[in-house]
């Protein structure tokens, strides 16, 4: 897959699920196997399949791919400054055409659903020139050869493993136009080194039987300082949604209107 638009993606992702707290840290939760950011699966879990319980790392599993299309979507609701924000990635590749499309979108909303806030950029990415599309602006620049052998790098750096923990297999089916294996899992760890309290933090998620990338993953979350009623209590609610789809599937990327004007120097 082309090396710009494994980087693309991972840079989002590394800013969106820092700031999130699902990004791999290494540690091991509570009852884990070795620090590889995922627990081992229960023993009762295990048997329920002969299939792999996670994924490979996001970045190994695109790079097996030829095309694809991806959407993360994070929502965020904290009761303390009473904002919802959601944030959602859109990320196309096509291999052959060496060609990667970004788009990132920012909502941020009061606690009744008024707009506060709305952020849009796009970019995109064929062989060596890059687009970027900002609040109606185009920007087009060439990205030389030391900057692509950067984006080689951060593409082996940057990378993501979904927080898994006490996977149970459901059974397999068609997820995206591929076979999958489907689990259900919960958290058990988090808030074990402070006061807060996971009220919810279960999920779902799909892996690819034939390759080991993950096509889909969700995981609720909803952590409180103390019990629902309290008026004094905080809590944070959170989703995080991705889906991979049009798995090696015709992906068509152009430059739109606004770019091919800036390129011809009518931007």
């Amino acid at each position: 897959m082309s090396r710009k638009g494994i980087v693309g993606f991972g840079v989002m992702v590394l800013i969106v699920a820092s700031a999130c707290g699902i990004l791999s840290s290494g540690a091991t939760p509570e009852g884990g196997g070795p620090e590889t950011g995922r627990a081992t699966p229960e023993p009762e879990a295990q048997e329920n399949s002969g299939a792999d319980m996670v994924p490979v790392s996001i970045n190994q599993g695109l790079a097996s791919l030829d095309s694809y299309s991806m959407t993360f979507t994070t929502d965020m609701l904290d009761s303390v400054a009473q904002e919802r924000t959601v944030t959602t990635l859109v990320v196309s590749n096509n291999r052959d055409a060496d060609a990667s499309y970004n788009r990132t979108e920012t909502r941020v909303e009061t606690g009744d659903g008024e707009l506060l806030s709305e952020e849009v950029q796009e970019q995109y990415i064929i062989g060596n020139q890059s687009c970027t599309v900002a609040e109606g602006e185009a920007e087009v620049t060439s990205m030389s050869d030391m900057a692509q052998v950067m984006a080689e790098l951060m593409s082996q750096v940057v990378d993501f493993n979904p927080l898994i923990e006490n996977p149970v297999h459901v059974g397999q089916e068609d997820v995206n136009g591929v076979s999958a294996d489907t689990y259900t899992f919960e958290v058990r760890s988090l808030g074990a080194a402070s006061d807060a309290e996971a009220t919810r933090a279960d999920g779902s998620y799909a892996i690819a039987v034939d390759g080991d990338f993950l096509v889909r993953y969700r995981l609720d979350l909803e952590l409180r300082s103390g019990p629902e009623g309290d008026p004094e209590a905080e809590y944070s609610i959170s989703s995080y949604d991705l889906s991979l789809g049009e798995i090696n599937q015709p992906v068509e990327i152009a430059f739109p209107p606004e770019c091919q004007a800036a390129a011809s120097g009518g931007g």
